[in-house]
């Protein structure tokens, strides 16, 4: 995406500040001349943001008062706040679903509703859909039906839905990024690892499905499009038919197949020497998912490749179109994917993580 976009705003509140995400975010703002806000847990480590980082707000996001506080005077807030893996699956909901709609309901109760840029998941709209003409699945588009196939896709659905009932008082739009990789990125580099350690790409099941991934920095500048620039969705309630309007896939334009991204991986890492793809019976992917859980219940550390993962592992793929962002919010790109995961390598293998 262009390198540094301007920003129809003054002033942004960040959740999830601390986060991989979060911190990129932070840093673009600021670098814009953005009023920066962070919104941190009295718990977190503030020394994780960066060094520029603005003000920040310390509280709960289930804390009405706090939260209004946080927000009081913002333009724009980012709520990236959001768990991807649980040992239990009742708090993927409190979280991407109650605090969601906690952070809605405090928007609207301004006295100037801030615009909201709810960070989602391509996870949240579910993997590839089949194309019944030709009898294979295709790339997912904002107006295909959601068909999560995870709880956490679930989750983040619902916190979509819980977000939108405030469409009519908050100017709300949603993201839905797929897989982000980039500097400082740990899930990233469990990607990583085993091309660079032993020159080979698990790739779980039998089937090529086509894949989509976006570098942190793309979807940074991603988000401030949107919202600088984005649509708004539409007021939703029960007796309403959703709609995509404000909904964005936020991700490169080239979609690969997934073993083809692990050989495009390993070209950062090793060159031209060829890495081999080992595909997963899906048995094997479900046994590997279900010793991680136990290894995770047993550290009390939710393991990122669980037997939630295992659901969206085994999934006809996840890809997405990035047309609308493009025509909507003026995305442009100005690196290719192989560019961006060679930025991602050379990161991993200076920090001395690889």
């Amino acid at each position: 995406m262009t390198g540094h976009p301007m920003a129809d705003f003054n002033s942004a509140l960040v959740t999830g500040a601390t986060g991989f995400i979060g911190r990129r975010l932070v840093d673009r703002l600021v670098q814009m001349g953005v009023q920066t806000r962070c919104m941190l847990r009295p718990e977190s480590d503030a020394a994780t943001l960066p060094r520029e980082h603005g003000s920040i707000h310390r509280g709960r996001l289930d804390d009405h008062a706090e939260l209004s506080a946080a927000m009081d005077g913002m333009d724009v807030v980012f709520h990236l706040a959001g768990v991807t893996k649980s040992l239990r699956r009742q708090t993927l909901w409190d979280v991407n679903e109650t605090i969601t709609e906690c952070v809605a309901a405090v928007c609207a109760d301004q006295p100037s509703p801030p615009t909201l840029v709810l960070v989602s998941s391509l996870a949240a709209a579910g993997p590839n859909p089949m194309d019944t003409r030709l009898g294979r699945a295709r790339v997912r588009c904002e107006d295909d039906i959601e068909q999560p196939v995870s709880d956490y896709g679930r989750s983040k659905l619902a916190g979509e839905v819980a977000a939108r009932r405030y469409a009519d008082r908050v100017p709300i739009s949603i993201v839905r990024p797929p897989i982000v990789l980039g500097p400082a990125d740990r899930d990233g580099l469990e990607l990583v690892k085993p091309i660079a350690k032993m020159g080979i790409h698990p790739v779980p099941g039998w089937q090529a499905g086509l894949f989509s991934v976006v570098h942190v920095d793309d979807l940074v500048n991603g988000l401030v499009a949107v919202a600088s620039r984005g649509r708004r969705c539409r007021y939703h309630a029960p007796t309403l038919s959703p709609t995509s309007e404000g909904i964005y896939f936020a991700a490169d334009p080239q979609v690969v197949d997934y073993a083809e991204l692990g050989r495009m991986v390993g070209r950062c890492v090793h060159g031209s020497r060829q890495v081999r793809c080992l595909r997963l019976p899906p048995a094997v992917v479900r046994v590997a998912a279900a010793a991680n859980q136990l290894a995770g219940r047993m550290t009390g550390r939710p393991h990122i490749f669980g037997w939630d993962k295992s659901r969206e592992a085994l999934a006809s793929g996840w890809a997405c179109s990035v047309e609308k962002i493009q025509s909507e919010c003026r995305v442009r790109f100005t690196k290719d994917l192989q560019t961006r995961l060679n930025e991602t390598v050379s990161w991993y293998r200076n920090a001395g993580w690889i």
